[in-house]
């Protein structure tokens, strides 16, 4: 192929995060299979300013648009762009691909309601409009649950977290705009004697392989469809670089479930018996359990079980189990190669089929189609 007739890409997305990584991930598997790109990277941290090559010839762009000057420069430079940020800014009208807010923040709320948690907390830069949206979406999922919740920005001091930490009532779940907050919250919570995840059950908005094990306890978070991010804001590029219109302006992607670490192991459920019920559910669904295993480890009656769990979770026994059990094959499905139907197996589900007709009543996708659209192909 003449070198000439190769387009060049740039792309402007932090590699100093995982979230970062998988996005380029995903737009290499994409020039990969239907390139070739000659692509240009620089890495960078999420707070460092993206430096624009003048010299460099430039066909097309996919970048994290998070300032008004950055979007002015880009503009400049007469060619596609793709915008994968959350941050809306008013002169940045690119097409842009994204995580669904509202997914994030569903997701956040299921996990700590299952684990009984009746009061709320939210944390992050306040000050940026699109963390502040994050915490209004936040906001108005547990206000449809009847909660509310209490905010705090992390720009405060160490003693001002804490004292905002110290006044929320116990036991809480706190969410955290990324997994640097998180950190910082454990170790303002552990260092204060605050118990976590007991008192304090932490969760990040973003799960980050490195930063989220180094925690101790290990932090949970909300995996991002970082990959597929990439694998559309790609295939968008593609598009307009050949003088056609984008498929879409805004591609709002669901987030691939919750990766349950330490900091959010907790069960704040005053009745002892829907307590033993919750964890014998939650160490046991990859098998194939119903109620009467429930009721053979857990002595109840069944009526009793089925009423006091309706009560305190707002679902059935047998939908917390299906729930558990798809959030598991979210998470196979994005990150492993394993065949459908092993992690069926693994996930505690009776039968391939059946594994299928539930994970399409809760997510509108069949298992194949989920993981086509979810993650890039390993390269």
């Amino acid at each position: 192929m003449d070198r000439r007739s190769i387009p060049n890409v740039s792309i402007f997305v932090e590699t100093a995060t995982s979230w970062g990584r998988r996005v380029v991930a995903g737009i290499l598997a994409h020039a990969k299979q239907n390139g070739p790109w000659h692509i240009h990277i620089e890495p960078k941290g999420p707070d460092e300013a993206p430096e624009i090559p003048r010299r460099r010839k430039c066909d097309g762009v996919i970048a994290r648009v998070a300032s008004a000057g950055f979007a002015r420069q880009l503009k400049e430079l007469g060619v596609p762009i793709v915008n994968v940020s959350s941050i809306r800014l008013p002169d940045a009208d690119f097409t842009r691909v994204t995580t669904s807010g509202e997914a994030v923040c569903r997701m956040a709320a299921d996990h700590f309601k299952i684990r009984g948690i009746p009061h709320f907390g939210y944390i992050g830069n306040l000050g940026q409009s699109y963390v502040h949206g994050q915490y209004e979406a936040f906001v108005k999922e547990l206000a449809s649950r009847g909660h509310t919740c209490r905010a705090c920005s992390h720009t405060e001091s160490p003693a001002e977290i804490l004292k905002w930490l110290r006044g929320l009532p116990k036991p809480a779940g706190v969410l955290c705009w990324g997994p640097r907050i998180g950190r910082l919250v454990i170790d303002i919570c552990l260092d204060a004697g605050i118990a976590v995840p007991h008192d304090v059950a932490v969760l990040g908005a973003d799960y980050d392989e490195l930063q989220s094990e180094a925690s101790h306890p290990a932090q949970s978070g909300i995996r991002m469809a970082s990959e597929q991010i990439g694998l559309i804001a790609a295939a968008e590029l593609d598009r307009m670089m050949a003088g056609a219109e984008p498929e879409k302006r805004h591609h709002a992607i669901t987030a691939g479930g919750v990766v349950a670490k330490l900091s959010s192991d907790t069960l704040a459920i005053g009745d002892p018996g829907i307590a033993a019920a919750m964890r014998f559910i939650q160490t046991r669904f990859r098998e194939p359990i119903g109620v009467p295993d429930i009721l053979d480890a857990v002595p109840m009656a069944r009526r009793s079980l089925e009423r006091k769990f309706r009560q305190t979770f707002g679902i059935s026994v047998v939908d917390r189990i299906r729930q558990i059990r798809v959030n598991e094959a979210r998470l196979l499905l994005a990150g492993t190669n394993d065949p459908v139907t092993l992690i069926a197996e693994k996930c505690g589900f009776s039968s391939y089929n059946y594994m299928g007709r539930v994970f399409h009543e809760e997510t509108g996708m069949t298992p194949s189609t989920y993981r086509s659209q979810f993650r890039a192909r390993r390269i």
